[in-house]
């Protein structure tokens, strides 16, 4: 017993009395303190060494509404500096109280002495960089901007955040701050993604090469997603095509529209143009290779009876020129399907609104070929193409049944 409680002794003490010298290296005291300024003042007479008591009292008459005294706030940070001229934040406090003072030649003294203290540090950059913008003085506050750029990616979208408010101007960011490299861009990129910027988004992308930034397919992918989001979907659909290209794949033809109609692959790239697939309660999808139209397999939905099922789960969108008239179709197999809202196809407009169905199947029914054909509006944005089967009120509406669906194709009339 003996033998362990020795041993973990001494690696208590070790650790207190590291605690201890950690606390008073960098002017921090561990112990609960009333902050009120009495209180202060008496630390400072008890301990004269321990530069705490006066970075707190810097703080006290830098921010305490009915105290402030910016000539003693500077007085007390330099006598905490004397005491521990090493830490950092110290010299940053000061920085910010002597350039509230307007004493700017001094105030860019004491951030350089805080940035020398400790240079690779991303609060005394941020702090640089900010007081910089204060005083209008765009030249000196880009380095250390870059500098969190290039060594504190994760902290990126704040400083685009701040710069975007200050010059407003996604060319000049692209050209003098964002780090040229292709993780850098990838950062910039993804700001503007969050924050909805379509035409920097645009831009960005266009410049994507100059950065050496090569998208793979995810980041290709969520790229198109933002662009039909925010209803570009004709240029969503060029840079769908471009990938096709790149990765080798038969680029889709004015001949069929739709991609993947005959559901021989259960993606191409995913995403984008591709078929969206998603899950809902009351019914099954699958892919079926004992059944199929043409090809080797088809598209298989499965009711179980026991949900009236508002069934859209199924869906492409759809990249439309506008006054253009266009013809959908799909052929469509059913094995007992009950309720009279049976299934259909629809294709619906995103922007400006139009819509267009098929008829409706249920019960038995062979392979039959659904039809819609329908115009674009003047500035349509794109459509939506889905297979379709509406919750109904009646008495008779839990659905049931099998339902196949294969070689899906849409043409201009």
């Amino acid at each position: 017993m003996k033998r362990i409680f020795f041993p973990v002794l001494a690696v208590v003490v070790s650790l207190a009395a590291g605690y201890t010298i950690l606390g008073i290296w960098r002017g921090i005291s561990f112990q609960p303190i009333n902050l009120s300024k009495e209180n202060l003042l008496r630390a400072t007479q008890l301990t004269p060494s321990n530069p705490d008591p006066y970075y707190r009292l810097g703080l006290f008459y830098q921010w305490d509404i009915h105290h402030i005294d910016l000539k003693e706030s500077a007085r007390y940070f330099r006598k905490a500096i004397e005491q521990n001229p090493l830490e950092q934040e110290y010299w940053l406090n000061l920085a910010k109280t002597l350039q509230r003072m307007g004493e700017r030649t001094a105030s860019e003294a004491a951030l350089e002495n805080g940035i020398r203290v400790f240079p690779a540090a991303y609060r005394g950059r941020w702090v640089g960089g900010n007081l910089f913008l204060q005083q209008g003085d765009f030249e000196k506050a880009l380095p250390h901007f870059s500098y969190i750029l290039a060594h504190y990616p994760n902290q990126s979208s704040m400083v685009y955040d701040v710069l975007e408010k200050a010059v407003n101007d996604s060319d000049f960011i692209l050209e003098r701050i964002v780090p040229n490299n292709p993780s850098s861009f990838r950062q910039y990129l993804f700001h503007l993604y969050e924050a909805n910027d379509k035409e920097s988004v645009k831009k960005a992308w266009a410049k994507r090469f100059s950065f050496g930034y090569q998208a793979d397919r995810g980041e290709t992918l969520r790229h198109i997603e933002f662009l039909i989001s925010q209803g570009e979907f004709d240029e969503a659909f060029q840079v769908w095509k471009a990938r096709f290209r790149e990765e080798g794949l038969p680029a889709p033809h004015e001949s069929n529209l739709i991609t993947n109609g005959g559901f021989e692959k259960e993606k191409i790239l995913g995403g984008g143009f591709d078929w969206r697939i998603e899950k809902v309660t009351g019914a099954e999808v699958s892919f079926d290779p004992s059944m199929a139209f043409e090809g080797k397999r088809s598209l298989k939905i499965v009711f179980n009876g026991r949900e009236n099922v508002d069934f859209h789960h199924i869906s492409q969108f759809l990249a439309l020129t506008s006054n253009t008239e266009y013809v959908l179709k799909a052929n469509m197999r059913t094995q007992a399907v009950t309720t009279k809202s049976g299934l259909k196809i629809e294709v619906i407009g995103v922007g400006q609104a139009f819509r267009g169905v098929s008829e409706t199947l249920t019960g038995d029914n062979e392979w039959q070929e659904l039809m819609v054909a329908f115009r674009t509006p003047a500035q349509s944005q794109g459509g939506l193409v889905r297979i379709r089967r509406e919750r109904t009120d009646k008495f008779d509406r839990f659905i049931f049944g099998t339902v196949w669906i294969d070689h899906v194709r849409l043409t201009e009339k």
